[in-house]
């Protein structure tokens, strides 16, 4: 069973979002007819103003551990960069979802303190920017960085959906791949790109989407390294504590902080070296393991 609950938490988007704010008192005429008086009109507008100020306020305090900025470089004229401005920048939504998956992604990889009682090496984050590119990418997301500490996840704007057809939680999803990038280790750009897209492919999983692992096949040597991110994904989760709960993620990210080894995977899954590959193929093969989904 997923210990994490599903991605809906992850979807905070303008549909689910209600500012309610307190009715003005009644006005002092007996007349239900009459027009608000001018004193009622001013304190309506400063009660506005007040929770305007405080929603301002609280999405600075929730972002003050990095600053988040939005670009839509697709254009408010085109589809993509339209439905990118509505749905997502114009009402903050963006600014949240981004909050809401990095969230997720921390606590799974830097808890304060895991069921072993250790600590994790956090990595530090200043910046991260959320980019609509202005065509079409071979992914849908990308992950840049220019200076240690600030991040630039840009978007394929595919992903903003055909003619009159998108979906929210593909665009979550986009954005939660584009902080789990964010928030790994990569080894000083030494781990293979292939172990972080299975890492990141895992790692929505446990956020609650839907997943298909794949079997390796034609299992080799470092079997960590197929182009398939879901047979990676599915190789991980084989080994993960308890059938699934991020253990196995934990310990690879905190080997990755400085360096790549190969052995690191060994030690992250709890078998030593390409033994890792031979046992995993040898249990899948004898109980007839089969890949699953969510």
């Amino acid at each position: 069973m997923n210990p994490y609950n599903s991605h809906q938490s992850l979807l905070d988007t303008p549909h689910g979002d209600h500012v309610h704010t307190p009715s003005s008192p009644p006005p002092k005429s007996t007349n239900p007819d009459a027009p608000p008086s001018v004193s009622d009109l001013i304190l309506r507008l400063l009660l506005i103003s007040s929770f305007a100020t405080l929603a301002i306020w609280a999405n600075h305090e929730a972002s003050k551990s990095f600053s988040i900025t939005i670009i839509n470089d697709a254009g408010k004229h085109s589809l993509p960069g339209k439905r990118f401005s509505i749905f997502y920048q114009s009402n903050d939504a963006a600014t949240r979802i981004v909050l809401n998956t990095s969230r997720f992604v921390e606590h799974l990889l830097y808890p304060s303190y895991d069921h072993q009682g250790l600590q994790h090496m956090k990595k530090h984050i200043n910046s991260v920017t959320l980019r609509l590119a202005p065509i079409k990418l071979p992914s849908i997301v990308h992950v840049s960085s220019q200076k240690p500490g600030e991040y630039v996840i840009i978007l394929s704007p595919s992903i903003m959906g055909e003619a009159c057809s998108h979906k929210t939680d593909e665009f979550v999803l986009a954005v939660l791949k584009g902080m789990a990038r964010v928030w790994l280790w990569d080894g000083n750009g030494a781990v293979p790109e292939v172990v972080l897209n299975g890492m990141v492919e895992y790692i929505t999983y446990l956020a609650g989407f839907r997943t298909t692992f794949m079997l390796l096949e034609n299992i080799k040597m470092n079997c960590w390294e197929d182009e398939d991110p879901k047979k990676v994904a599915g190789f991980l989760k084989f080994y993960d504590h308890g059938g699934g709960d991020g253990e196995v993620i934990r310990r690879l990210n905190d080997g990755m902080k400085d360096k790549w080894d190969d052995e690191m995977v060994g030690d992250a899954v709890g078998v030593r070296g390409q033994h890792a590959c031979a046992s995993y193929d040898k249990l899948t093969t004898n109980h007839h393991y089969q890949a699953s989904s969510m």
